[in-house]
């Protein structure tokens, strides 16, 4: 029974110095990307292409939280476009409310400057609102002496006042015409800038697609835009007691000497190279997935399915034939000439529906669809050059925990399809998976290879301050 309760007594005392000590396992990651200068039509190897190209999911997203942050907040204090100015909580005020703010302002301003006109009397003086004409006006006991001394100013201040008629006048005009030939703004090519929106469109939250009969909910991007490459360096700030996952500063990073000489080296390009601090833990199914982008934006020239975004004149005549073709094979019985008149009859058609009216099927429409779609705005998706995840985690070999690596990627280019003629020809995007899985040692250089990148990663431990 002593035994016992000493076992639970230790079990208890030490039970949350290993949890604790479990827990704080951090790592320093430093990870350099490059590329080779090869085409994916020079491959021999054989690869199976994923079906789509958006973004990846993974636990921890920080390139793409530093590049584009979140601006909900800013958003959020931008108008509505085409809606009133003033905030929603705030009632508007009257015109009765107006006036007597003005009336007080103007009480206030005479009470102020009546104080002002006596500084040396040591009493304060008191307004009293009904006489406060009666009160500002001067005190006089001889009005023709009052007269008097008057007229003899005017008459001292009229040779000034001449002087100053005769003087000629400068119009403000002629002294922008001087401030500009001064500091040579003429020589100075005009900055053009790009259109702002400084309001929110009104977007419904929900709303039925008349020609597919489905619901679509919008959910906005709260996120800037993805720019059109990423840097090869990104700078962030050393949190040694930091409880989350960060960016590591330039000063962190230890194979700068080994970045320069693949920079330096002819047929390789340096994608990215960046140190993150994140926590580990054991087991592959907790540990937290770091995606890695690098690379151009191809989101600008293709979408999601790899296609060039081009309009049916401005492809070439051999694919615009081939896309009509598919396009009478996937036909309804329908024509289209009655489809989109039936689709101008609807549009034009502008009296209200009731709910029940919107949501039943008709009897043409059988088989309509009225399930919710989730929509998000695309405006600012991107599809990186290089795009995928890397895991770091924990695994007892022999009562030993060792460090794990793995990686997941996608390294997307262009490629030549269809050869229409010797000048015109079909680009696409192709996308080629990378997936290695590798034990490690923290502070030694681990290289993972592909025929057209590498992929190079240290990791060392990081050991946290104890807190004050």
């Amino acid at each position: 029974m002593n035994r016992c309760f000493v076992i639970a007594t230790l079990l208890a005392v030490f039970s949350p110095a290993l949890a604790q000590a479990a827990d704080d396992w951090w790592f320093d990651v430093e990870v350099i990307i490059f590329d080779r200068d090869k085409s994916i039509d020079e491959l021999k190897e054989q690869f199976v292409s994923p079906s789509t190209l958006s973004p990846v999911a993974a636990d921890l997203n920080l390139i793409d939280q530093y590049l584009r942050p979140d601006i909900s907040f800013l958003k959020q204090g931008l108008a509505v476009c085409g809606k009133p100015q003033n905030p929603l909580w705030m009632a508007l005020p009257t015109l009765e409310e107006i006036t007597t703010q003005y009336q007080q302002w103007q009480l206030l301003q005479s009470s102020s400057t009546a104080d002002t006109d006596t500084p040396y009397s040591d009493t304060p003086r008191t307004v009293d609102p009904m006489n406060l004409a009666t009160n500002m006006q001067p005190q006089v006991e001889d009005p023709e002496l009052a007269h008097s001394s008057i007229q003899a100013v005017s008459n001292d201040n009229s040779s000034e006042l001449e002087t100053v008629e005769t003087m000629p006048s400068v119009l403000a005009q002629d002294i922008a015409s001087y401030w500009v030939a001064f500091s040579g703004i003429d020589d100075i090519e005009p900055v053009t800038v790009p259109p702002l929106k400084f309001c929110e469109p009104d977007t419904p939250w929900m709303q039925l697609e008349p020609v597919t009969r489905q619901w679509r909910i919008t959910s906005p991007d709260n996120s800037l835009p993805a720019p059109s490459h990423i840097p090869e360096f990104l700078d962030g700030r050393d949190w040694p007691r930091a409880s989350h996952a960060h960016l590591l500063p330039y000063d962190a990073l230890e194979l700068t000497d080994l970045s320069r000489q693949i920079r330096q080296t002819r047929g390789l390009n340096r994608l990215l190279h960046i140190a993150w601090r994140q926590p580990v833990k054991f087991g592959e199914d907790n540990a937290y997935a770091m995606r890695i982008s690098a690379g151009d934006n191809f989101a600008e020239a293709f979408d999601v399915n790899g296609m060039p975004l081009a309009t049916n004149d401005e492809l070439p005549p051999a694919m615009r034939s081939d896309r009509d073709t598919l396009d009478k094979n996937n036909e309804p019985t329908q024509g289209k000439d009655d489809f989109f008149a039936q689709l101008d009859a609807a549009l034009a058609d502008a009296a209200p529906l009731s709910f029940r009216e919107i949501t039943e099927n008709s009897d043409d429409n059988t088989d309509g669809d009225t399930s919710l779609a989730r929509v998000t705005e695309q405006n600012s998706l991107a599809i990186w050059q290089l795009d995928g995840y890397l895991k770091v985690y924990l695994k007892y070999i022999n009562r030993v925990p060792y460090l794990h690596i793995d990686s997941e990627m996608q390294y997307r280019s262009p490629s030549k399809q269809h050869e229409y003629s010797e000048n015109r020809v079909e680009t696409v995007l192709k996308s080629v998976p990378f997936k290695q899985k590798r034990r490690v040692i923290s502070k030694q250089i681990h290289y993972f290879d592909h025929p057209l990148f590498g992929l190079v990663v240290e990791i060392r431990r990081h050991q946290r301050p104890p807190a004050n």
